[in-house]
């Protein structure tokens, strides 16, 4: 069996790391680019933007929602145009966006991120709303990636916050997919597992800095992010940073749309998924309590009803992927049984 392997090329991260000497070393020529960003984000860096690319020769395409309608609007409106490299600057949705466009169009991508909400940054990984199925599309990983911490310092403590809990997720993802492994002789990289649960675990041990906002700590969730990104390059797919805790994610994203940021509910669903695996899930509670991230569905505003038709609804979602779910086959009644001992 094998499979393939595709990481980026560069990663460069420091404050003020986003400047034309770092882009023009990771893209060789000038002309002509396709900027991809978000609205508020050319707002606030207009300036260093028109700054760092001064050399470049580009247009500038804004995009408003994470989706694949979105992605093909940019598509349709570049037409016949000669672009030769994408570089998306934004969260990690404009981000999906500027992977799925390089990926259709066959060019180079350039990830610059302006938080730190989840691990998309590096992976080669696009998830968009809208399409046929709730989840990642592969795509190509960046060429390269330039993470410039003065810019991710300022944005929004909760998306900062989100990183951090997306992370957490890799505890019972990995643990999912040697499971699959085991139950269903698919493939699994021992190497990849443990640098993504490795990622895991650095954040959890910085997880207090960073509900704080320190430096170091949120470097350290930035490097995380980055390295859990990269794992699912080295696996040649998401195994290793989505599991039945993402499954949930998923699940909530249909049945109750637009509660909640995508890491405060898979920090929640860890909890849940982590007992099942007779893990310490108090400590993985206690983790997200420090840093400032929820640690029950109600302080996202999803009720007890939808939460239990989500984990049930959860394992149809990739019936293909063998995870703790699907071998639990959970009812209502127990899982109620759960919510209520963990309190979540």
């Amino acid at each position: 069996m094998q499979h393939i392997m595709e990481l980026p090329q560069i990663v460069i991260i420091g404050e003020g790391s986003f400047n034309k000497n770092s882009i023009s070393h990771i893209l060789k020529f000038k002309n002509k680019g396709l900027i991809i960003t978000g609205p508020h984000v050319l707002k606030i860096y207009n300036r260093e933007i028109d700054s760092s690319l001064s050399e470049f020769s580009y247009d500038t395409f804004i995009v408003n929602e994470p989706t694949y309608n979105e992605a093909e609007r940019v598509l349709a409106d570049i037409g016949s145009s000669n672009y030769l490299f994408v570089i998306g600057i934004g969260g990690g949705k404009t981000l999906d966006i500027a992977k799925y466009v390089g990926f259709k169009l066959n060019m180079p991508v350039l990830s610059v991120p302006t938080n730190a909400s989840n691990d998309g940054i590096a992976s080669p990984f696009s998830s968009l709303r809208g399409g046929k199925y709730p989840y990642s599309l592969k795509v190509k990983p960046p060429l390269g990636v330039i993470a410039d911490i003065s810019i991710i310092m300022k944005a929004p403590k909760g998306q900062i916050n989100s990183g951090l809990g997306d992370l957490i997720g890799k505890i019972t993802s990995v643990r999912d997919w040697y499971l699959g492994w085991k139950k269903n002789g698919e493939y699994y990289g021992e190497y990849a597992s443990k640098l993504a649960l490795e990622s895991a675990r650095h954040a959890l041990a910085s997880a207090e800095g960073i509900g704080n906002l320190q430096l170091d700590s949120v470097k350290n969730l930035l490097e995380a992010l980055i390295s859990a990104g990269v794992a699912g390059g080295i696996a040649g797919s998401s195994r290793p940073l989505s599991g039945s805790e993402h499954l949930i994610t998923h699940a909530l994203d249909v049945l109750a749309p637009g509660l909640g940021m995508h890491g405060e509910k898979v920090g929640i669903n860890t909890v849940f998924t982590s007992y099942l695996y007779k893990l310490n899930w108090n400590k993985i509670k206690l983790s997200l309590s420090k840093a400032g991230l929820p640690v029950s569905y109600k302080e996202l505003g999803i009720n007890r009803n939808t939460i239990v038709k989500a984990i049930i609804m959860a394992p149809t979602l990739r019936p293909e992927r063998y995870t703790i779910l699907h071998q639990m086959q959970l009812s209502e009644s127990k899982i109620n049984e759960i919510l209520d001992y963990l309190e979540i």
